[in-house]
């Protein structure tokens, strides 16, 4: 999807939800993540599938945003700080 010039990119991030989404974009040099979930919480209720969640979350640190803006806990950069809130679920629900 494409505004201004700029992409949006859609991933599917399954875990939290079946339906769970990620998007990212580049922005002046530096790659900004939009990710609402990636804390969690996991329930039943939500079909969530903490499996598919670990994936998901591998393919966020794939890609080595320097900007990640999370729905609940607010916005972290640089680069190391990204990746630290998502490995830090990750060792939580590992």
């Amino acid at each position: 999807m494409k505004f201004s010039g700029e992409e949006l990119h859609c991933l599917h991030t399954p875990g939290h939800t079946p339906g769970s989404i990620s998007i990212y974009l580049d922005r002046v040099g530096k790659r900004i993540l939009f990710g609402q979930d990636i804390h969690g919480p996991f329930n039943k209720a939500f079909d969530s599938d903490i499996e598919a969640w670990k994936k998901s979350m591998q393919s966020l640190l794939a890609l080595d945003a320097d900007i990640l803006c999370e729905g609940h806990f607010g916005i972290f950069q640089p680069k190391n700080k990204v990746r630290d809130y998502i490995e830090r679920y990750l060792e939580e629900y590992g």
